[in-house]
């Protein structure tokens, strides 16, 4: 995945609040309330942008009915607008990077993966350290086939 598609993705995740209710998503929540200025700016650019291109339908759909398809096609109409404005997609990214800096640390191994076949994958290792940490190994995912994942090993070092 390329970095705008990344960065579709967080921000998809940090402006819709039901969004983050399905998935029971607690660095989300903790994003929300402890960057809820920046969440809102990154929500009010991106309403800002969609309406001036006429797409701003989608975020409302998006934010009435947050199922993985309404989400995907906000992440992809997000996408193409980064793609054709530069100034835009670093606005975002600026707005993603102050509400990450605010939250907890996400460490996510496969999220929103669909698999058709049969997948192996080697060890995986999560490491974080400090005070906050979430993290993840598999999420919203979407297996037709044989899914294999080597040894998992996750461990959060707090600091006092």
């Amino acid at each position: 995945m390329e970095p705008l598609s990344l960065l579709a993705g967080a921000v998809t995740t940090y402006i819709i609040p039901k969004a983050l209710e399905k998935v029971g998503e607690k660095v989300g929540e903790v994003a929300l309330t402890k960057g809820s200025e920046m969440v809102q700016a990154t929500r009010d650019a991106v309403q800002n942008k969609l309406k001036s291109t006429n797409t701003d339908g989608v975020l409302a759909i998006a934010e009435a009915d947050p199922t993985e398809a309404n989400l995907e096609m906000l992440e992809t109409i997000l996408l193409s607008q980064m793609k054709s404005d530069p100034d835009f997609a670093t606005l975002l990214r600026d707005f993603v990077n102050r509400i990450q800096s605010q939250s907890p640390m996400l460490q996510v191994v496969l999220d929103s993966v669909r698999i058709k076949n049969s997948v192996e994958i080697g060890n995986i290792e999560q490491i974080s350290e400090g005070s906050a940490a979430e993290q993840v190994v598999g999420r919203n995912l979407g297996v037709g086939g044989d899914l294999k994942i080597g040894d998992i090993r996750q461990s959060v070092h707090r600091k006092l």
